[in-house]
């Protein structure tokens, strides 16, 4: 039986019957006791006003719509539910006894002795301490270059001026 995440990616989506022949489109969804999808209702008829249930056991894509392993006479005649409330024990017998066990859709050879090999995927993921994997090392180097610049430079000089006093008179250093 299809993932919730993948049933619920196929809502509006065509549903096909065993044969390739279009049914409805896919609608509601109704879960199982453990929150699986069991059960979808397809939208049939003029305007799509009218909902038939049919169980997604053995429900696929293809291409971009849903293949159902029953056939168009099956969807369209299955018991009238209430489509707005959950099943009842009763209705879901109904729908058992309706549409009795999926005819299996192969591909390809659908001989005797045909086959579907199933396979999936697990994926173990663990947080471990990180292993170096390669060393490292950052050094420093001073570059000198040589260059000539014509540079203006600028300095303040202090000289001495020595004039000789007033009226001719020297004056002694000391004296004064």
């Amino acid at each position: 039986m299809p993932d919730l995440d993948t049933v619920l990616a196929w809502r509006g989506k065509a549903v096909l019957d065993r044969d390739g022949e279009k049914a409805g489109t896919l609608g509601a969804l109704y879960l199982d006791e453990d929150d699986r999808p069991a059960y979808a209702g397809v939208q049939t008829g003029l305007f799509r006003r009218r909902e038939s249930i049919v169980p997604l056991d053995g429900a696929r894509p293809l291409d971009d719509d849903v293949q159902v392993p029953y056939t168009l006479d099956q969807i369209r005649s299955a018991p009238n539910v209430d489509a707005d409330v959950n099943l009842t024990d009763d209705e879901q017998d109904q729908l058992a006894a309706h549409y009795g066990e999926p005819t299996k859709i192969l591909e390809g050879d659908t001989g005797p002795e045909a086959e579907m090999v199933r396979s999936e995927e697990e994926v173990d993921i663990s947080v471990a301490p990180a292993k170096p994997r390669e060393r490292v090392r950052l050094r420093k180097h001073t570059v000198v270059e040589q260059v000539e610049t014509t540079v203006p430079v600028r300095r303040e000089e202090i000289r001495l001026e020595r004039d000789p006093p007033p009226d001719g008179k020297i004056v002694d250093v000391e004296d004064a």
